[in-house]
């Protein structure tokens, strides 16, 4: 019994160095620093349809991310990196990323929260988090 814990924890410790052997070769590659990989949540919302998430990576930039349901969260159909976070008059704040012509909005307010999609500056749709 102890062999086969012993061989199955040096594999688990082979398959976690290959992995990270991996994600270095490929921030080198596409030279990324690996420390801006990781993030910090700090919008989270699930909603009809889609889950959305607001990061905060290392590099103190904001991240969003959306997954349409059904998903496995292994990798986001959207991500968008670079924008911006604001308190507006009512106490809320607002995460805005602008993808082309495509303006993203993230509300957390002292409910679960709301994404708000606008396209050419009008809105399109509405999704109130916690509505699965």
């Amino acid at each position: 019994m102890k062999n086969l814990d012993r061989k199955s924890a040096k594999s688990v410790w082979g398959v976690l160095a290959t992995a990270c052997g991996a994600i270095s070769m490929l921030t080198a590659t596409l030279g990324i620093p690996t420390a801006a990989l990781a993030a910090t949540p700090v919008f989270n919302c699930s909603a009809e349809g889609v889950i959305v998430e607001v990061s905060r990576l290392n590099n103190g930039k904001l991240r969003y991310s959306a997954y349409n349901i059904p998903t496995t969260l292994q990798r986001p159909d959207l991500v968008i990196d670079g924008g911006t976070v604001k308190r507006n008059q009512n106490g809320e704040t607002v995460y805005r990323f602008r993808n082309q012509n495509y303006l993203y909005a993230a509300v957390k307010d002292s409910g679960y929260g709301r994404v708000l999609v606008y396209k050419n500056n009008r809105l399109i749709a509405t999704k109130y988090c916690g509505d699965v």
